[in-house]
């Protein structure tokens, strides 16, 4: 069977920190609370399988239907679970809908709902939806529109709430180092406003310093009490190509994301090592006798900058 994610190096440890972390997340608030898992540009885009198992809305059902399993088994008591799906692609929503709608079981307590549009314009509907069950948020778009804090600061205004998304580095960067008004001023919805230039941190770099940024304006739009992102790097080049950032709560929540992303790092970092000697070796005809140590080089380096 191939690989869904041969030469998606970024993608699968996306899904991979996704997976793990929602697992670990069910299995601890299922014991006391219903969950509402809403993903706010579910696509699909670029699946390379027919179920659409390699992306995050399947990953998600699947998920969530097993630990519902489980709790039943362990507990005698099954939780509700909520998804939420929203996506402005016609084409893509008409794929999701028909790919979602067999594992909408109400009367199972396993809910989904699609919603057609703007993530953005859907925040009362997603409100309404999540009642007081507890929500994990995953925003995951192609660029930095779409999501401004502004706009979906309602979906964190409650006790308990989690949120992971994709920051687009290379994108962003990119964005932000231009000098035409109008593609600066797109990125004021997720840096805090006009003038997010002037409140960039000088002793770093400026494309880590509007990451910062962004952190701290999703810190003060949820009232986290703690943000903190993951770099992915590029497959086969040393440079950042996302951040996946993540707020919550909770320092249980903190604790748990942190085991999965050094999980996921490690993994990544010999995926990366493979990804180079592919390249490599096509390019000189050669194989690398050493690949395998320089894998092992990698993975030694994860545990350095967590250290």
């Amino acid at each position: 069977m191939t690989d869904p994610y041969f030469g998606r190096e970024q993608t699968k440890v996306k899904h991979f920190i996704l997976k793990r972390y929602l697992q670990a997340l069910a299995f601890k608030v299922l014991r006391f609370s219903d969950i509402t898992y809403v993903d706010g540009f579910s696509g699909p885009w670029e699946t390379q399988t027919e179920g659409f198992a390699d992306s995050s809305f399947m990953i998600a059902i699947e998920v969530l239907r097993d630990a519902q399993v489980k709790i039943l088994e362990r507990t005698g008591e099954r939780r509700r679970i909520r998804c939420f799906f929203s996506e402005n692609d016609p084409k893509a929503f008409a794929q999701l809908t028909a790919a979602v709608a067999p594992f909408n079981k109400p009367e199972e307590d396993f809910e989904i709902r699609t919603y057609c549009g703007d993530f953005e314009d859907a925040v009362a509907d997603i409100v309404e939806f999540i009642g007081r069950s507890f929500p994990l948020f995953f925003i995951d778009p192609t660029g930095w529109t779409g999501y401004a804090f502004d706009k979906i600061r309602p979906l964190f205004d409650r006790n308990r709430c989690e949120v992971v998304i994709n920051f687009t580095y290379d994108f962003i960067n990119r964005a932000a180092s231009m000098s035409d008004p109008t593609t600066i001023s797109s990125l004021n919805p997720i840096l805090g406003g006009p003038d997010w230039e002037q409140r960039l941190d000088s002793n770093i770099s400026r494309g880590r310093a509007v990451e910062k940024l962004f952190r701290d304006t999703l810190r003060n739009a949820g009232q986290f009490e703690f943000v903190v992102s993951t770099k992915i790097d590029r497959s086969t080049i040393d440079r950042p190509h996302f951040f996946i950032a993540y707020g919550t709560k909770s320092e249980d929540g903190l604790k748990v994301f942190r085991e999965t992303e050094y999980v996921a790092l490690r993994t990544h970092a010999r995926d990366r090592a493979g990804a180079k000697e592919r390249k490599r070796e096509a390019k000189t005809g050669v194989r690398d006798l050493f690949a395998d140590m320089d894998a092992d080089v990698q993975e030694m380096s994860i545990d350095e900058i967590v250290d």
